[in-house]
């Protein structure tokens, strides 16, 4: 469970870095992936969000617990700003 601990933490990162991509990067061709490369990374952050959750169970010292949390509040913070994103990009489109 460590090990869920950590790649959490890693796909955290990687889950704002790749949002920080698809905000900057110009028109994309949707009809490739199928669906808004936005959704993609919402859909992996909520991935991320459970496994964060889940390196909760097998917390052994301070590092640990700073992870998870730092974990939590990282994919959480971040898909509640896509959805608001999602949504009202939607709502305006």
């Amino acid at each position: 469970m460590k090990k869920i601990n950590i790649w959490s933490f890693f796909f955290s990162i990687i889950c704002i870095l790749l949002f920080f991509i698809v905000s900057v990067s110009g028109p994309i061709d949707y009809s490739i992936m199928g669906t808004h490369p936005l959704n993609l990374v919402l859909y992996i952050t909520l991935i991320t969000f459970v496994l964060g959750v889940l390196g909760f169970s097998d917390i052994q010292d301070w590092k640990g617990m700073a992870r998870s949390v730092t974990t939590i509040i990282l994919t959480l913070g971040l898909s509640a700003f896509l959805t608001f994103v999602i949504l009202f990009g939607n709502l305006l489109s």
